[in-house]
């Protein structure tokens, strides 16, 4: 009869170290979605701004400068970034820098970035 009891306490500890782990699962898997798409619109940014040619189009050459400031300020903005608000930050941050790249190049004659806003999800 004691082992029915024991098996019956351990069930019970096992059981409340499961309910913290499980109760803020869906709020770290939304994060981490925010840090995923947060981190490609960064990186797809950088892709623009990394090696930039000179451009004759004064109007295009400061938007580009924009959008340059644009990825230093969300790559510092990830590399702090521990709640779903911070990537999201950093994730509209980027998104203004690709906004500013598309616009110098449609100015120059180019095919720019296409920009999809994602929809929160609550």
């Amino acid at each position: 009869m004691i082992w029915v009891w024991v098996g019956i306490a351990v069930a019970l500890v096992g059981a409340g170290a499961l309910v913290p782990v499980l109760a803020g699962r869906d709020k770290r898997l939304s994060s981490n979605d925010e840090a995923v798409a947060a981190r490609s619109r960064y990186h797809q940014l950088g892709h623009y701004v990394e090696d930039v040619e000179h451009l004759d189009d004064a109007q295009a050459a400061a938007l580009m400068r924009t959008a340059r400031e644009r990825y230093h300020t969300a790559g510092a903005t990830l590399a702090r970034a521990t709640s779903e608000e911070d990537f999201l930050l950093a994730m509209r941050v980027a998104e203004e820098g690709l906004s500013a790249v598309s616009e110098a190049y449609r100015r120059i004659g180019r095919t720019g970035p296409r920009i999809k806003k994602r929809k929160r999800h609550n």
